[in-house]
């Protein structure tokens, strides 16, 4: 095993994610497979769908990490969307090993990155400049994220608790990172810290305080509820796009 030391926690999110997914859809009937998700436009097939051809483009991140040579996770979106719709049609017992066997080959191929390749430059599909390091981090949001958007009954409450806090952090970053951030207060009273969204460190927070568990917060900030468990003075407003 060559993962860095320092992203071993990342690696069992994703061991565990990817397990309590292929749960979840190995436990729908054929028809709730094929039944809406959460997700507008998509059912539960097109969300295992998007898992298994993920699991592909991160590979090919890595491949790209080991080799040198620039390996994109997707063509263009017109390809990515039609693979997706295609994957989607496959009888339910071939989609649930397509997501099965490309979880398998990704955590090959992870188990395959020499050390010092954890450290070369890759670009994803919106054109970020990361780490192959990063690449595990971005499957664990992937397949915890998709877990819950299957409508299936699972919950961002039922994550590990420094998943919640990990993504939690990144959200609020991210947000607050754009030119145009909202500029709240976010109390999580299930933890002993507060996250500020807009302004600078130094400031005094300015907007609305939003309370409530730090399970709540993430799914709201992520678009997993409409704002379920949370409190604030006046109405709850609508979070931005974080990604």
């Amino acid at each position: 095993m060559t993962v860095p030391e320092s992203a071993a926690h990342v690696l069992e999110w994703m061991r565990e994610g990817e397990a309590r997914f292929l749960d979840q859809i190995n436990g729908l009937t054929d028809d709730e497979l094929r039944a809406d998700s959460a997700l507008p436009d998509w059912s539960r097939a097109h969300v295992a769908a998007h898992v298994a051809r993920n699991a592909e483009a991160v590979s090919r991140l890595l491949s790209w990490a080991r080799t040198g040579e620039e390996t994109l996770m997707y063509a263009d979106t017109e390809t990515r969307n039609r693979d997706i719709d295609s994957s989607a049609r496959q009888a339910p017992d071939a989609l649930r090993a397509d997501v099965r066997h490309t979880a398998t080959r990704f955590a090959a191929d992870v188990d395959a990155l020499p050390a010092q390749a954890w450290s070369a430059r890759v670009r994803t599909f919106q054109g970020r400049d990361i780490s192959a390091g990063y690449v595990l981090w971005m499957r664990v949001r992937e397949v915890w994220l998709h877990l819950v958007d299957l409508g299936s009954g699972v919950a961002v409450e039922s994550w590990p608790g420094g998943l919640v806090d990990a993504l939690l952090d990144e959200v609020t970053a991210t947000i607050s990172g754009r030119d145009d951030a909202p500029s709240w207060l976010l109390q999580a009273t299930d933890r002993e810290r507060t996250r500020q969204i807009g302004g600078k460190a130094d400031d005094d927070p300015v907007g609305p305080e939003i309370s409530g568990k730090a399970a709540d917060l993430l799914a709201w900030l992520t678009g997993r509820s409409t704002g379920q468990g949370l409190s604030t003075t006046g109405v709850l407003p609508s979070p931005p796009p974080w990604m």
